[in-house]
């Protein structure tokens, strides 16, 4: 029992000893750029999502005309 809990830790020692591969400045930009494309990704969405509506509003209305 004391072998599962001393590999444990090791683990938990060894996880918490790695750094990151990027520095807080990358992370930082990194962060503002997934933002920004998250922003664009959903404004395009809602373009799409409009566009089709639109489009479908006006099928609708000129075959039953």
């Amino acid at each position: 029992m004391n072998d599962s809990q001393s590999s444990a830790d090791d683990i938990s020692t060894s996880q918490a000893d790695q750094s990151l591969p990027y520095t807080d400045v990358e992370i930082e930009n990194m962060t503002s750029e997934d933002a920004r494309a998250g922003k664009f990704l959903t404004s395009m969405l809602v373009c799409t999502f409009c566009y089709t509506i639109v489009v479908g509003g006006y099928v609708i209305y000129w075959s039953l005309n």
